[in-house]
């Protein structure tokens, strides 16, 4: 009896995947737009690339490669478009009155980056902008330096030893009690427990592994994240999502405690969240609990991953490479001399090769690898393809198309940066046109209003650091490129699979 309802169901669903199929592939305003059908016709085609093949998080590789076979603008999925373009970035990313489609489900929903809104993101970023200033972090001196102290003296201790360092654990501790103590007033003390500092480090790297999963099957991962600890218990729930649960509620307990703590009976020095909790500039419902939560959340854990990072790239190149490492030894030793032996936190940024090496450290770092699109609520766009077989044409991009530049195919531009894969401070060097062009196209830490709140924090930081590992003679230890090469796009980038950081056996200090 029910049979030809069945029937009529079955004819309905196909007839309603044969007009979706023929809207986005003939009808939709995207659908001039150049790419393989397939990711025009649906998601799937991404979902294969970043969840099966080749181990996964591998879809920004294949746009870089698609892009040499359509031209500078693609549709990568149905309803976007993505531009292999220098000269469109501004369009993208610096335009007033850009939208940014926040993906959620990260724990940061309620944040400044999760404000889809150009007008409440500004809000937002405007409330903490002054805490990130270079005059701001210059007065954060004191306490950089006693971390930078820490360091050395964990460096000191590893020339006793023929145990190899892990400096990507240093490096992730250093940046985490940075941010952690710029944004509470206190922190974990991290570097006094380094191994504490591996296990989150490489828990916060299985996390990410997931990241495209969870996008692409997210409400299949939102199902499973509500039954598993009912199926399996606490212990069965695996250690990164742990991890990322214990770190929100331990950051909860800090915000907690700076709203109850009226009189400021508490308060440690300067510190983000109890300005935030008196700023002038957000309404009350900015200042709840939990939006505080989520801001502190990205805060540390952007902050604490760019940077160490960055870190570790800069630090694997200066150990392979000596002529780098020399030249920067030799610029650090004159700036100190000239000093009378103290280089102080805004005397760094006058180095110009220890600045190149950050820039190039950072470039190489990729930033957000993953699509970071934005789009004009009511303005309808126009691109003009700059180069391919469509050179001169014209695209229409009506209002809300979503449109992003995977920092892949900006960092990895031969007419930007030839022979894009070296380690090449020299690029990065003088006053010329190019060298403009190629600070003004770097997007790793982002563009335009959106652009990473803490870069002023991180180059000094970096500063930092780097100028203590050039003190000592050290010997890398199993470990080469592949250990920080780019080569997964988990919406950060992930060296090879297993790696353990970069490790390097520490000699002694070394004579400048």
């Amino acid at each position: 009896m029910d049979r030809p309802y069945l029937v009529l169901g079955a004819i309905a669903m196909l007839g309603r995947l044969l007009y979706t199929a023929v809207y986005r592939l003939f009808l939709q305003p995207l659908a001039h737009i150049p790419g393989p059908r397939l990711a025009a016709l649906s998601s799937w085609y991404e979902c294969y690339y970043d969840c099966f093949c080749g181990g996964g998080g591998q879809y920004t590789f294949k746009l870089k490669e698609l892009h040499e076979r359509y031209g500078p603008i693609i549709r990568p999925t149905p309803s976007e478009v993505h531009v292999s373009d220098p000269e469109f970035l501004d369009t993208i990313y610096a335009m007033r009155n850009r939208n940014y489609p926040f993906p959620g489900g990260l724990m940061v929903d309620q944040s400044v980056a999760g404000a889809e809104d150009f007008n409440h993101h500004k809000l937002r970023r405007e409330a903490m902008n002054p805490f990130f200033s270079v005059k701001a972090v210059l007065d954060l001196e004191p306490r950089l330096r006693k971390k930078q102290n820490t360091v050395t003296a964990i460096l000191n201790r590893a020339t006793m030893s023929d145990l190899p360092l892990n400096l990507s654990d240093l490096f992730f501790a250093f940046s985490n009690d940075i941010l952690r103590s710029y944004s509470f007033g206190s922190d974990n003390d991290l570097l006094h427990d380094l191994p504490e500092a591996h296990r989150q480090r490489e828990s916060l790297a299985s996390l990410l592994l997931s990241v495209k999963a969870v996008r692409h099957f997210k409400p299949v991962f939102s199902a499973l994240g509500a039954l598993m600890p009912l199926i399996v218990g606490e212990k069965g729930v695996p250690e990164g999502i742990r991890d990322m649960i214990a770190f929100r509620n331990d950051v909860g307990r800090d915000i907690e405690a700076i709203l109850a703590d009226k009189n400021n009976d508490d308060k440690r020095g300067h510190s983000i969240f109890y300005e935030l909790r008196d700023s002038p500039i957000l309404p009350p419902e900015e200042k709840t609990a939990s939006r505080l939560q989520d801001e502190a959340t990205l805060l540390v854990m952007a902050g604490t991953e760019s940077t160490a990072k960055s870190l570790a790239i800069a630090t694997f190149y200066l150990l392979s490479l000596p002529e780098v490492l020399e030249k920067l030894r030799s610029q650090i030793s004159e700036a100190k001399t000239q000093a009378n032996g103290e280089l102080t936190l805004s005397a760094m940024p006058t180095l110009p090769y220890l600045s190149a090496i950050i820039w190039e450290a950072n470039r190489l770092s990729f930033g957000v690898t993953g699509r970071s699109p934005r789009y004009s609520p009511t303005e309808t766009l126009t691109y003009t393809a700059s180069y391919g077989a469509n050179k001169g044409k014209t695209y229409v991009l009506p209002p809300r198309t979503w449109m992003s530049t995977h920092t892949l195919c900006t960092h990895t531009n031969e007419s930007l940066y030839p022979d894009p894969w070296r380690f090449d401070p020299e690029r990065w060097l003088g006053d010329s046109e190019e060298v403009g062009k190629r600070k003004r196209y770097m997007h790793a830490l982002g563009k335009g209003h959106r652009k990473c709140l803490g870069i002023n924090v991180a180059n000094a930081a970096m500063s930092l650091v780097l100028a203590a590992i050039v003190e000592y003679d050290m010997t890398l230890f199993e470990t080469n490129e592949s250990d920080i090469k780019f080569k997964y796009d988990f919406q950060i980038s992930h060296p090879a699979l297993g790696s353990k950081g970069v490790r390097a056996v520490v000699e002694g200090q070394h004579a400048l």
